[in-house]
């Protein structure tokens, strides 16, 4: 019985980023999602009766947002590197992306792998002069595939 038991529930607030193991700044990051696509298919003279059979694995769009960034950033010169390239040329360099969940003592208790991953969106949100916000970035990766890896 000398054994201890954490019972703090995970917060979502406590996270890290990382790109070729390096540590990012994000203050949001959303698109932990996948799912399996179906198919119906209707049962030959039973018009009640429906079969959902698998079709194909679906991943969500990752959709990291910070508050913007200056130049001299690695992940900042890797967007506009994929984003900004002339007209008729991409060189979209696909990289690993790892995204951890963590607790009090800031170690990993969820993480998932995004290998692949390429930016396909940069947004910033509208610039208003009646509004006192910090200025936020959104990039949108898509990336071949994820996995959870703890």
């Amino acid at each position: 019985m000398g054994d201890t038991v954490d019972w703090t529930l995970p917060v979502v607030f406590h996270f890290s980023v990382k790109m070729d193991n390096s540590e990012l700044s994000f203050s949001e990051v959303s698109g932990l999602e996948t799912s399996i696509e179906t198919v119906d298919i209707h049962s030959g003279g039973d018009n009640s009766t429906v079969f959902h059979l698998p079709k194909k694995i679906v991943f969500a769009d990752l959709v990291l947002k910070r508050a913007i960034a200056t130049g001299d950033d690695a992940f900042f010169q890797w967007c506009k590197k994929s984003m900004e390239n002339m007209i008729g040329t991409f060189k979209v360099e696909p990289k690993p992306i790892e995204v951890s969940l963590l607790n009090r003592k800031n170690e990993p208790i969820a993480s998932w792998g995004f290998w692949g991953a390429y930016p396909v969106k940069w947004s910033f949100n509208t610039l208003d002069a009646m509004k006192g916000e910090i200025v936020i970035e959104s990039v949108t990766l898509k990336y071949l595939s994820m996995q959870r890896i703890k």
